[in-house]
Order: structure tokens, then C-alpha cells, then sequence
């Protein structure tokens, strides 16, 4: 009886329903991990009675051969994956998402298969495409369970040819992605995935070919092997349950439409380190290639650009109240605002209009985070912006690009800055190739906006923080605006040249979430100096509340930032009197694996800037010194104290992750 037991155990169940079953519930942590992809192929369904049961106790050998010789074996990549933590991304576009493959054997496609998100409707049409984007079948399902596995049956099934690649394919509105799934090949029997075998097209029905960061759409095939072929089942690489936001292919880049200079160092130390350099766009020289720019002082190795951003200026007291604060540059002020008062005051403009155009306009700015709004694609502008109707046309279409050529048209070619802000699309969502457009294709400077302390949900939305590895016990930290910055320079140096790019740091409660995080004092210079260590060539703040206990348009002028006032007014003072260092190239050097550091040198002084790092970094800690770096002891700068250097190395301790040091050694 033993050995029929284990024959019942391998015979399908007479109950089994068309589709395969839902996905597994959650496994309790530390559970055993379920089989690779693959690792089970999918048999030949026999539906058989109660009475056929009976016959199988009776003649269990010879069914048992029977099976084996009449029905040939079917192979899917993922039949018996653990998908229950998968989730539905956020996404709602209309997107064909598709798996790439090959097979070592002829044989047929009978079925496509996709793992079915909640809310995407009750219909999906499915396809298989050549490697040429031919169409080869199309059907569409009926019958669909709410959510999990659905199979499709193809009305004939698909003739493939070994070696050859094919596309499987399905349409729908919303998806279940993993991230970083096809870093390695997947195989299923004589099935292997192909490269970055996930692909997507946003719009209608088509030929899926763009990825993103190998990731898994979770589409799947039914295929049947030819007489004689490879029926083996092998399985490699598992998944990782990190979600994937899927923006759409992105448009070859268009060239910058003013120069940019080639770099060249600043200042340097009378005894320069036997080190490499950083990447850097030159410094203050990088100004010299525009006019305005250059009148306004910014080519000056003492003038370091502070700005606010949208900041409204009507009266003297205003200009007043923000110099005092340490600011120098308005960045899209609001249209309301009298450009002749800054221009008095002999502070900056990055401004967003043709109203009065002076010496203190150095660049125009073209837009606010087009990369989410607007989307990575050259569709049809409407001209609207958000909340006034669609915006691209047609009204699924993506048009940030369209957006951006717009916005370049509206302003003189004068030699004035061309500046935008970019947001979550470049960051999180988009491809290199679609960010690297908006970065490299419009610009001569650059910023990008994540409220890592204060976003209510940048620590938790799977497309966000967590998506690229940021867990949410380490995002509210300093050292993650830096981690922007080191996107924003990754992007934007991908084209072999380089703009200076802004950091954009909160000082209040942006967001009308009332339980968000309002950012401290602290924390504010943290992100700053996190900023300033990553190479940020400025600074900029966003001055608004829309929650919390004080709402208010002005923060660094109202009652709401009398915490934070003070804070901000003495960082932009150390910065200010940096200028001079910060304007120069760094050199490459890690002092210590948990801290982030930058390591400069001006006039006859190296200056080390350095703080807790992304997951450690606090209480004590030793800073490394490179070889040929001397001195005795380290001055610690707007500290008034001193560290004592011995055996080339100091020791200090940082009491928050927010907390940064800068050492002055003066051989």
C-alpha cells in the first residue's frame, strides 16, 4: 500500500480546477524557502473518477506506465513559486509586460500564463511574439479567478524552434513586478529565460521590449516538448520580493542647449595628495560659459549659490529677513514678486518668467518635477498642468520630454542657467536611459526633491525607499540625501559631461499629512552637510508647510521656523565661509567604511568633512588619513577644539546619525 500511496500522492487531484492554484499564504519568518522557479514541471492533467481511482489501487504499475508513455510533459518556469509576497504596484497605466525565452528542444506553446494582480479587470488578452516582434498567437481569457495564476489557452498552439527566442506577453492596467529577479538565467526543463527577460510596452497592444532592472512581470508559458526532446527539469536563481515601478522606453537624449565648459580645477593645496579626483563639472569655472552668471559673481570661488525655493518677495523687509538667514539666490520665485528688490539686495534669481529680466536673473527654470507629472515620453503636450485636465495627449500618454522642449522654446537664448527640478520618476521609477533624458537633455543645472526625514511615505512605498534597498529603519537619515545627489551625478554624468547639481533639503512639515515628520534643526544641517559631502555644487530649501501644528508659506521668515531659524542662519554662515573649499575638487579617499567623508584641500589646509553614513557610523569612530597627509593634530571647525592625529589616524565620536565633523590639518 506504501507504494500506491506515493502514486496517488504524484496524480492529479480530481477536483483540480482549471486554473492553477491561488498563491501560497505568507510562510512564517525563518520558514523554509519555497523550491526555485521551475524546479516542478507541470504534467499532463488525467482527469479521472472515483471507479478509475479504483482501477489504479488494483493495477498501480501498469497505470503508472501508462501515464508515463501517453502523456508528455509540460514545462513552466513557475509553477510552485511562492508569489504570496509579490505585490501590485501603484502603477495604473495600460502596459503589454512579457517574459523573454528559448528553448533546447522543439515543441509547442499550448498556454500563456500571468500572475494576476487585484483590480485589473476581469479580461486580459495574452500574445507570442518572434524576437522580430511578429505577432505569432493572440487569445484572450475567460473566466478569470480574482487574483493569482491565470492560464490562457491559445486557440492553436505555437510551433518553437530550438535556439530560437520568443516573447510571451500579456495587457493590463495593473501588474505584480519583482525587482533584480533576472540577474541570473532561469531554467525549467529544456526552457531557459533570455538576458533581462522581463520586457514592457506602455500604451496599447504591442511588442514588448524594454526592461528595467531585470525585473519579473511573472508571465509564464505552458510548453510541451517535441517527441524525443530534453524533458530534464533544472531551475536556477530565485525571487527577491522587492516591488519595481515600470516607466515606459525612453527617447534618445536631445544635446543641452547651452555650452558647457570643460572642467578644470580650482585652488589646491601647495602639497597635493598623490590621490585621484572626484568627477566634477570644474567649480566655479563652470560659470565663466554664461554671461549673467558670470556678472552676478558666480564664477567667484568665495560665492557658493544658498537659495529658497518659490519664495515670494514684496517688500525690502523681505530680502532682508532671507539675507540675514544666509540665503543668496531665489530660485522660481513667485510671479508676484518684485525681481527689482532682489536685484537691490544683490542676491540671485533662477527665475521662471519673462516679467523684469536684470543682472540678478542668472538662469531661467523650465520646470517642477515633469518627470512625474508629465512621464518619460515625447507624446502630444496638452499644455495643461496638474489638476487642470490631462495633460498629455493622448490622455495615457507620456509627454515630459515634449514638456521640457516646450519650456526651453519660451525662454531667449540669452546665456542665462537653464535649471529644472526633477522628483520620484528619476529617482525611483524610471530607467537610466529615460532619467539620463531629463538629467543630461535640457539642463545646465540640476536638482532633484526627496524628503527623506519628512515624506510619509518614502520609507514605506515599495517603488520607493525600499525599492532601491533603503530599509525603513534607515531612512530617516542624513546620509540618504546624499544618496540622491549620488543618482543625480550617476545620471548626470553618463553623457561624459557634467552640470553643477543643487541639493533641496525641508525646513518644516511639507506635506498636509498632519502625522508626517516635521524635520528638526539638526536634521536639517545634517542633510545638508550629507549633501555637501556627495558633491552638491548648492543649496536650496523648501520654505512651506502644509501640515502640521503651523502652516505657512515662509518658514525661514514666520513664527512656524522660530525652532529652526537659528539652525539654518548658522549653517549657512559655515557654508558661506566654506566657499572657498567646497569649490574645489575632492579628492578619493575613504577614511572609514560607516562614515561619509569628503576630502578637500585648500590653500596649505586639507579639510575632511565627514558624518555617520547610511546604516552606521555613530559614537566612535577612526578616520584613516591617505599617506603623505601630516600633521600632529586636527583643528575641528566651529567646534573649537582639537583631535590629536596618531599613527595616521584620528579618533572622534559622532553622538546622532545627522551629526557631521570638519577637520582642518595644516601640515
Amino acid at each position: 500500500m506504501a507504494a500506491v500511496r506515493d502514486l496517488i500522492r504524484k496524480v492529479p487531484s480530481l477536483v483540480e480546477s482549471q486554473h492553477p492554484p491561488a498563491p501560497l499564504a505568507p510562510r512564517p519568518h525563518g520558514g523554509a524557502a519555497s523550491p526555485p522557479p521551475g524546479l516542478r514541471p507541470r504534467r499532463g492533467r488525467l482527469i479521472f473518477t472515483i471507479a478509475a481511482a479504483l482501477v489504479i489501487l488494483a493495477s498501480a504499475t501498469v497505470i503508472a506506465a501508462r501515464a508515463a508513455t501517453s502523456q508528455p510533459a509540460t514545462y513552466s518556469f513557475f509553477t510552485g513559486t511562492d508569489v504570496s509576497d509579490v505585490p501590485t504596484d501603484s502603477d495604473t497605466q495600460s502596459v503589454e509586460l512579457g517574459l523573454r525565452l528559448t528553448s533546447s528542444s522543439n515543441g509547442t506553446l499550448t498556454a500563456v500564463r500571468f500572475l494576476k494582480a487585484n483590480g485589473s479587470g476581469t479580461s486580459h488578452p495574452v500574445n507570442v511574439w518572434s524576437t522580430a516582434g511578429q505577432k505569432l498567437a493572440t487569445a484572450t481569457s475567460t473566466r478569470e479567478s480574482s487574483s493569482g495564476w491565470q492560464e490562457v489557452k491559445l486557440p492553436t498552439p505555437v510551433s518553437i524552434k530550438a535556439g530560437q527566442e520568443y516573447v510571451v506577453s500579456y495587457h493590463t492596467s495593473r501588474y505584480r513586478a519583482t525587482q533584480e529577479f533576472f540577474n541570473r538565467t532561469v531554467k525549467s526543463g529544456p526552457l531557459s529565460t533570455v538576458g533581462s527577460a522581463g520586457v514592457y510596452l506602455y500604451g496599447s497592444e504591442g511588442f514588448p521590449t524594454s526592461t528595467w532592472k531585470a525585473s519579473n512581470y511573472w508571465a509564464d508559458v505552458v510548453f510541451v516538448p517535441a517527441a524525443g526532446g530534453s524533458t530534464s527539469p533544472t531551475a536556477t536563481a530565485g525571487p527577491t520580493t522587492t516591488p519595481t515601478r515600470t516607466p515606459s522606453a525612453s527617447p534618445s537624449p536631445t544635446r543641452p542647449p547651452t555650452p558647457v565648459p570643460t572642467p578644470s580645477p580650482t585652488a589646491t593645496a601647495a602639497n597635493p595628495l598623490a590621490l585621484p579626483r572626484i568627477a566634477w563639472e570644474g567649480g566655479p569655472a563652470y560659470y565663466g560659459a554664461y554671461p549673467v552668471a558670470r556678472t552676478a559673481g558666480w564664477t567667484n570661488p568665495a560665492f557658493f549659490p544658498i537659495g529658497v525655493w518659490q519664495e515670494s518677495v514684496i517688500e525690502a523687509r523681505d530680502t532682508g529677513l532671507d539675507k540675514s538667514a544666509g540665503l543668496n539666490t531665489y530660485v522660481a520665485p513667485t510671479d508676484n514678486s518684485n525681481l527689482r528688490l532682489i536685484e537691490n539686495a544683490g542676491m540671485s534669481v533662477i527665475g521662471g518668467n519673462n516679467q523684469h529680466v536684470g543682472p540678478s536673473t542668472v538662469g531661467w527654470s523650465l520646470s517642477d518635477e515633469v518627470d512625474m507629472w508629465g512621464g518619460p515620453g515625447s507624446s502630444a503636450w496638452t499644455g495643461n498642468h496638474p489638476g487642470q485636465g490631462a495633460v498629455c495627449q493622448p490622455a495615457n500618454g507620456r509627454c515630459g520630454y515634449t514638456i521640457q522642449e516646450a519650456m526651453l522654446k519660451r525662454f531667449p537664448a540669452d546665456g542665462r542657467l537653464r535649471y529644472a527640478n526633477y522628483g520620484k520618476g528619476v529617482m525611483f521609477w524610471e530607467t537610466d536611459a529615460e532619467a539620463g533624458r531629463f538629467v543630461n537633455g535640457y539642463t545646465s543645472v540640476v536638482s532633484n526633491d526627496i524628503y527623506w526625514y519628512t515624506d510619509p511615505g518614502v520609507c514605506v512605498s515599495p517603488s520607493e525607499g525600499p525599492g532601491i534597498g533603503v530599509r525603513p529603519e534607515n531612512c530617516r537619515r542624513a546620509a540618504n540625501y546624499g544618496r540622491t545627489m549620488d543618482r543625480m551625478r550617476q545620471l548626470d554624468g553618463a553623457d561624459g559631461k557634467r552640470q553643477p547639481i543643487f541639493a533641496f533639503v525641508e525646513v518644516g512639515h511639507p506635506f498636509t499629512e498632519n502625522d508626517a515628520p516635521t524635520i528638526t534643526g539638526d536634521q536639517i544641517a545634517g542633510a545638508v552637510m550629507n549633501s555637501l559631502i556627495h558633491e552638491a555644487r548648492g543649496i536650496q530649501y523648501f520654505n512651506h508647510n502644509f501640515g502640521g501644528s503651523c502652516l505657512s508659506q515662509h518658514v525661514l521668515r514666520d513664527r512656524c521656523g522660530a525652532a529652526v531659524r537659528p539652525v539654518v542662519t548658522e549653517l549657512n554662515r559655515r557654508v558661506t565661509s566654506l566657499a572657498p573649499v567646497l569649490n574645489t575638487q575632492s579628492y578619493e579617499w575613504r577614511f572609514n567604511a560607516n562614515l561619509d567623508t569628503m576630502l578637500k584641500a585648500s590653500g596649505n589646509s586639507y579639510y575632511i568633512f565627514a558624518m555617520p553614513g547610511r546604516t552606521g557610523g555613530t559614537g566612535s569612530q577612526a578616520l584613516t588619513l591617505p599617506p603623505g597627509m601630516k600633521g600632529t593634530r586636527a583643528e575641528v571647525l566651529f567646534e573649537n577644539r582639537t583631535v590629536p592625529i596618531s599613527g595616521g589616524a584620528l579618533q572622534d565620536t559622532f553622538a546622532r546619525e545627522s551629526a557631521y565633523h570638519i577637520y582642518k590639518i595644516t601640515p
